[in-house]
């Protein structure tokens, strides 16, 4: 198996912008881990103590520290990766069940639309 390098994200816990935004959507991963879109970007919630805090170990990306989306699969086990727009590297955000598969397609068709709706209004602007 492969070991990618990570970046970690410009803004974490509970300095990030997007802390305490509504999500839009929210995508289920293993574990308990989730994958929301807010206005302004995605914020990786990764499995926890139910009553920890929500930001507590949240990352958040905004749209814009972000060049590509992508679901791969290995064997039976989807993973959603992101290309970090600063040093291109992929960075893993979210591991899948099988039955979690086609609705992370559909989930990030929408998010997709968004970050290219979003890259078009920064170059009219």
């Amino acid at each position: 198996m492969e070991t990618f390098e990570t970046e970690t994200s410009s803004a974490v816990a509970a300095s990030h912008e997007g802390a305490g935004e509504q999500p839009f959507l929210e995508l289920a991963g293993v574990k308990g881990s989730s994958l929301r879109a807010t206005r302004t970007g995605l914020t990786v919630c990764p499995c926890r103590d139910i009553s920890a805090p929500r930001e507590a170990g949240d990352r958040h990306w905004g749209y814009d520290e972000l060049t590509d989306l992508r679901l791969d699969a290995y064997g039976s086990v989807g993973v959603i990766r992101a290309t970090i727009r600063s040093s291109g590297a992929l960075l893993p955000l979210l591991l899948l069940e099988p039955d979690q598969i086609a609705a992370a397609r559909r989930t990030l068709e929408i998010v997709w639309n968004l970050m290219n709706m979003k890259r078009t209004q920064g170059t009219i602007a």
